[in-house]
C-alpha cells in the first residue's frame, strides 16, 4: 500500500505538468506566470522594508546633538568666531574705550575694574542701563588684561560681553555696585563669579 502511494506521489508532478509541457505556448505562459510572481513578490518585500525603516527610524536633531557635544573649534564656528575686526576696524592693541559718552563731573561716579585676567581671549564689553536702554560705555580688553571705567554706583547696570575668540555673546542680569568706592568685576563667566550671565544673539548684543 505504501509503495503504491509513493509511486503515485512520484508520478503526480508529471501528471499535473505533463499537459503544460506538451506545446510551446503553454510552456511560455507557465514561465511568464512564474516570472510575474517573482517580480510581484520582490516589489511587495521592498515596499514593506521601506515602510519598516520609516516607522522604526527615529529622527535625529543634529543641531541639538552638536550643541551637547561641541568641541571648542565647532563652538567658535557656531558663534561666527574668531572675530578678526570690529565692523571693518582693527581691534586696538591695548585695552581702552571704543565708545565713551560725555559725562559731567559727578561725585557719584565710582571706579569699576573690568578684569579679564582669567580669560585667554579678548572681549568687547558694553555697559548699559536696563530701564531706559542707554549705552554707557563700550570697552575692548585683550586677553589677560583689565580696564577701569567710571559708573554711577547707585544705578542699575547691565553688562554685555562678546568673546572675540568664539564670537559668542553674553548678557548679565541687572546689578548695582553698592556703596564701596572701588569694585573689581571678573569677566570669567563661572558659577562663582558673582554675576549670572546668559547667552544672547548678535542682534541682542
Amino acid at each position: 500500500m505504501l509503495l503504491k502511494i509513493a509511486k503515485w506521489l512520484f508520478q503526480l508532478p508529471g501528471r499535473l505538468f505533463g499537459s503544460i509541457f506538451r506545446n510551446r505556448l503553454t510552456i511560455f505562459i507557465f514561465f511568464m506566470l512564474i516570472a510575474a510572481g517573482v517580480f510581484s513578490a520582490k516589489r511587495y518585500l521592498r515596499a514593506h522594508q521601506h515602510d519598516d525603516e520609516f516607522v522604526t527610524t527615529t529622527p535625529i536633531d543634529y543641531n541639538r546633538a552638536s550643541l551637547r557635544e561641541m568641541p571648542l573649534r565647532e563652538a567658535r564656528e557656531q558663534c561666527g568666531g574668531p572675530l578678526h575686526d570690529n565692523a571693518g576696524q582693527a581691534w586696538p592693541a591695548s585695552a581702552g574705550y571704543l565708545h565713551q559718552p560725555e559725562r559731567r563731573a559727578n561725585a557719584g561716579l565710582h571706579r569699576l575694574t573690568l578684569d579679564n585676567q582669567g580669560n585667554d581671549f579678548a572681549v568687547l564689553v558694553r555697559l548699559e542701563t536696563p530701564a531706559a536702554p542707554q549705552q554707557l560705555a563700550e570697552v575692548f580688553i585683550p586677553a589677560a588684561g583689565n580696564f577701569d571705567v567710571k559708573i554711577d554706583s547707585t544705578a542699575e547696570h547691565v553688562m554685555k560681553i562678546k568673546n572675540i575668540k568664539s564670537g559668542c555673546n553674553f548678557r548679565s542680569k541687572a546689578f548695582t555696585l553698592g556703596k564701596d568706592s572701588n569694585w573689581r568685576m571678573p569677566l570669567k563667566m563661572s558659577s562663582n563669579s558673582g554675576i549670572e550671565f546668559q547667552s544672547i544673539s548678535d542682534r541682542e548684543f
